[in-house]
């Protein structure tokens, strides 16, 4: 498990492994996180496009995050999300949460589909939530 944070490299796309650092504005890893690592969005990141799918992170923070993510695809997240209220969202994919978390909004609106899926998992609501594109609970 690692914890990678997104660069500001002038290349958008989520999937290229040098736009990904272990270190808040560092160089880059080589790597794009799995379902095992923590995917951070901070003040150092520019603007993020999910270019293709099966995006996946264990958790996925956007605190201080003041650019864009444009959800050009599914992200499935495994743990906590945690959105800035400074943030923009473009795009029109699936924010999706798979295990057990905790969930803040920071007062952002999330504008497209929320799905919350599993069996025996609980989601923890630190705030209030907007979702103005579908709410959906699947798998019980």
């Amino acid at each position: 498990m690692a914890t990678y944070y997104f660069r500001n490299t002038g290349d958008v796309n989520w999937g290229t492994s040098s736009n990904w650092s272990l270190t808040s504005g560092g160089g880059a890893t080589g790597a794009v996180p799995t379902s095992s690592d923590d995917a951070v969005f901070d003040a150092s990141s520019g603007n993020c496009t999910v270019n293709t799918s099966a995006r996946v992170c264990l958790t996925i923070n956007f605190t201080n995050y003041t650019n864009t993510i444009t959800m050009s695809n599914t992200i499935t997240v495994s743990g906590n999300v945690t959105l800035s209220a400074t943030m923009t969202i473009a795009g029109a994919s699936t924010l999706t949460v798979n295990a057990t978390g905790s969930l803040r909004s920071n007062g952002k609106t999330w504008p497209n589909d929320l799905t919350l899926t599993g069996l025996n998992q609980t989601y923890t609501l630190q705030d209030n939530w907007i979702v103005t594109g579908s709410l959906i609970t699947a798998g019980g």
